[in-house]
């Protein structure tokens, strides 16, 4: 029983009031740093003699959300957009933050937890709005959601539009894969940029010539605002023909559409069978095409690959599609340990940009032409791009040692001499040095002049 105080003695002066962060969530857990509750809070509340009245605070005195969220929400949008949430936040600011996340082609359970998957949606609309990618949502995410339109607003303008890379999602994904589209390619409109957009991205920016690195910035959106088409950049004599209905086709695949295809090829140049299975003959006359008319060389057909079976563009060395005992395609015999033994001899020499002698330095480029020639191959200085397309691009299962691997990103701006077993001597820009290392995860083509 507790003891009741004389009248006029302990009394705070004027309304009792509750702090309620004290009574927001779990001593230690409250909002800002540890619950307290006020001495003349507590008096007032244990008197019973008095009625406490209480003013709730405003949305600005809980500042950041950290785990448990305040028992009185923000009552307007606005209330909602000045408070910075992340992983771990709960509560009707995190709804509100999912319900604008789903606005802008997200799938989330509005259930007011910050957890994981509202995370990666977070994450994917800052990617798509160009700024930064931390997963936080502050004033700049907030403006990108709440903004008027997630979809750019003028498609041919590059300035408006955000950024885009292998992730991002919405409607701005959507507007980039019907212009992709428009241009020549063959991609679900569904508002993901996955594999098949990404392809799609790199494609287009090889034809227009720009840095070759499927991230969708200003360059590209402005390409795709001039209507350059994608492949329309490569080696044919004229433009290609308007895409066919034929369907896809692959490495194991067999039947009449596969019969067309090998006899378009030996018009093309290749000299193959026409057997209707698509085998290791077929496949390298068809990544041969591809590389003659610089599109993406993956060996499968699909619409542009058709087009350019259909156009004037012509294989280099018609016999270097025969299945078997092909002869060199420079007509020069290639020994390719001596080239890697040339190679190999320069380790550790300095990186110069355009040298090409072991008294310069030399840049990726430069190694090729010193080693094929002092191995007895005569090529001229190219650059890394000259090379690879001067050449035949096969697979990896056909790769010797002097071959060359060609690494497609930055428009085919770096190679190295291939040694075997997955290893390449190169001149390495970040390394300042040539080296011997292994193959790397990035895009890449093997390349022969045997």
């Amino acid at each position: 029983m507790f003891r009741t105080a004389p009248r006029g003695t302990h009394r705070a002066t004027g309304r009792a009031v509750i702090d309620y962060r004290g009574l927001a969530a779990p001593v230690g857990r409250g909002v800002g740093g540890a619950a307290v509750i006020g001495a003349v809070s507590a008096t007032a509340a244990l008197a019973g003699g008095a009625t406490a009245t209480a003013q709730a605070p405003a949305a600005s005195t809980f500042g950041t959300v950290r785990g448990a969220a305040p028992s009185v929400a923000p009552a307007s949008p606005s209330q909602h957009t000045s408070v910075k949430l992340r992983l771990g936040a709960r509560g009707a600011s995190v709804t509100y933050l999912q319900q604008q996340l789903n606005a802008h082609g997200a799938s989330l359970n509005t259930d007011g937890v910050f957890g994981a998957a509202t995370l990666r949606a977070v994450k994917s609309q800052q990617s798509r709005a160009g700024i930064g990618v931390d997963g936080v949502v502050g004033p700049k995410t907030w403006s990108a959601l709440t903004g008027s339109s997630s979809a750019p607003a003028n498609p041919s303008s590059g300035s408006s539009q955000p950024k885009l890379r292998t992730g991002s999602r919405g409607a701005a994904v959507t507007t980039l894969q019907k212009q992709l589209n428009s241009a020549g390619a063959s991609i679900a409109q569904d508002g993901k940029f996955g594999p098949a957009t990404a392809s799609a991205v790199r494609s287009l920016q090889s034809s227009a010539g720009i840095g070759v690195d499927g991230v969708v910035g200003p360059k590209t959106w402005a390409v795709l605002g001039n209507g350059t088409s994608i492949g329309g950049g490569g080696g044919s004599t004229s433009a290609p023909s308007k895409p066919t209905s034929q369907p896809k086709l692959r490495q194991g695949d067999r039947g009449n559409a596969v019969k067309t295809l090998q006899t378009k090829l030996n018009e093309r140049g290749a000299s193959i069978a026409v057997d209707g299975s698509f085998g290791r003959g077929t496949a390298n006359a068809v990544r041969s095409l591809q590389s003659a008319a610089k599109i993406g060389v993956d060996g499968v057909v699909g619409p542009q690959t058709w087009n350019a079976a259909n156009s004037n563009v012509r294989i280099s060395g018609g016999g270097a599609s025969r299945d078997d005992n092909r002869g060199p395609s420079t007509g020069t015999s290639v020994n390719g340990q001596a080239i890697v033994n040339a190679a190999r001899a320069q380790t550790g020499l300095r990186y110069t940009w355009g040298g090409s002698s072991p008294s310069t330095g030399m840049d990726c480029s430069g190694l090729v032409y010193y080693a094929y020639n002092q191995a007895g191959v005569n090529l001229p200085r190219k650059t890394a791009k000259g090379y690879t397309f001067g050449g035949r691009i096969i697979s990896q299962s056909e790769a010797k040692p002097g071959d060359l691997v060609a690494f497609t990103g930055n428009n085919y701006g770096h190679m190295g001499i291939y040694t075997g077993n997955g290893r390449i001597i190169d001149a390495s820009g970040s390394r300042q040095q040539v080296v011997e290392r292994s193959i790397w995860n990035a895009p890449h083509v093997f390349v022969t002049y045997r």
